[in-house]
């Protein structure tokens, strides 16, 4: 970008001083040719003074006006170069961007990378949702196989998103947490069902081999490209607890990722909210009343501070969005949509 603003600038300095010369050059030309034809030298001095004056009004008014041009040229170019290089950097399509101005080549040149932007912003959209629909089954299946109320997972990705907004998180880092929090249960498909499935309280060695699933669900996703750092730390780090009581790693506080302290509070939340063999699902507030008991033992105080703010109708509508999840099905359109695109608001003038 820098190269090409100062090629353009060079141009333009070079240009302007052309017709600059030019016109001064022919005023001095026309002064030599009327002295040397002049009877009268006082005469021709003073025409001479003058029209060198003129020549030199004009050459300047003619530069004046090529740099007034080449900048008509220059500004929107640059403008619409600092859009391109503003999301090769950022890494965000966006096909509304601020519009550069200039000329009818300008514009051309606009309309052409805005129809590229469009065309792979809707190649990204579609390939975010064939994702979603792979991972969706993963996790209906994982989810089916653990719980009585499906959709699980997809509650507590959707509460995640909402949580982590709230926190200030966005762009990749919140991606990373809503693929974390679906695919967070992904270990406990190498359980075997008579532990998972197990009615009552497993032995020790049955709960040896259950707290191993966040190590086993690392180790299936570690290598998998599209997966950011955070999501991969709320896959490990899920079951650990603020005291430093959990597991597998048992660290504590600010040693936990933070996606996976978020994580932790929804999770207790949908787990209070949902129904369970033994239990009926309680209410908004019985759940927030309990997370406020456990925060600073399991979870993180001020995490669960910043969850109670969030208003009971938003999760509510969340929560319906995940009720038609069930083994077998495609997952809803608009649970899909909400989950493919997560962060609609993010659009910003990127040449701003």
């Amino acid at each position: 970008m820098e190269s090409f603003a100062l090629n353009l600038r060079t141009k333009s300095a070079l240009f302007t001083a052309v017709i600059a010369a030019t016109v001064l050059g022919i005023a001095l030309l026309l002064v030599y040719e009327l002295v040397v034809v002049s009877d009268d030298p006082d005469l021709a001095r003073q025409i001479g003074w003058n029209l060198l004056f003129i020549g030199l009004s004009a050459g300047i008014l003619a530069a004046g006006a090529a740099l007034w041009v080449a900048q008509r040229i220059k500004l929107p170019l640059r403008r619409l170069a600092e859009t391109m290089s503003a999301m090769a950097r950022t890494g965000q399509l966006q096909s509304d961007f601020r519009a550069a101005g200039g000329g009818s080549e300008v514009r051309l040149i606009e309309e052409t990378f805005r129809a590229l932007t469009i065309s792979l912003e809707e190649s990204q959209r579609a390939r975010e949702r064939s994702y979603v629909e792979a991972v969706g089954a993963v996790v209906t299946a994982a989810d089916a196989r653990d719980h009585e109320t499906t959709g699980h997972s997809f509650r507590v990705s959707l509460y995640a998103i909402a949580l982590a907004k709230a926190l200030g998180i966005h762009g990749d880092e919140l991606k990373a947490i809503e693929w974390g929090s679906l695919l967070h249960d992904v270990g406990k498909m190498v359980v075997p069902d008579e532990i998972l499935r197990k009615m009552g309280p497993l032995t020790a060695e049955e709960w040896h081999i259950m707290k191993q699933h966040p190590t086993w669900g690392f180790d299936m996703l570690a290598e998998v490209s599209f997966l950011q750092p955070a999501a991969l730390d709320i896959i490990y780090s899920h079951h650990e607890r603020w005291d430093g009581k959990g597991y597998p790693r048992g660290i504590a506080g600010g040693e936990i990722p933070l996606a996976a302290r978020i994580f932790a509070v929804v999770d207790t939340y949908d787990a209070i909210t949902s129904d369970r063999p033994y239990r009926r699902a309680r209410s908004h507030q019985v759940a927030l009343s309990e997370l406020q008991r456990v925060a600073g033992q399991q979870l993180d105080p001020k995490i669960v501070e910043s969850f109670g703010e969030l208003p009971e109708v938003d999760l509510r509508r969340l929560r319906e969005l995940c009720k038609r999840v069930h083994p077998g099905l495609s997952l809803p359109a608009d649970l899909l949509d909400s989950l493919a695109e997560p962060e609609p608001e993010r659009r910003a003038d990127v040449g701003a």
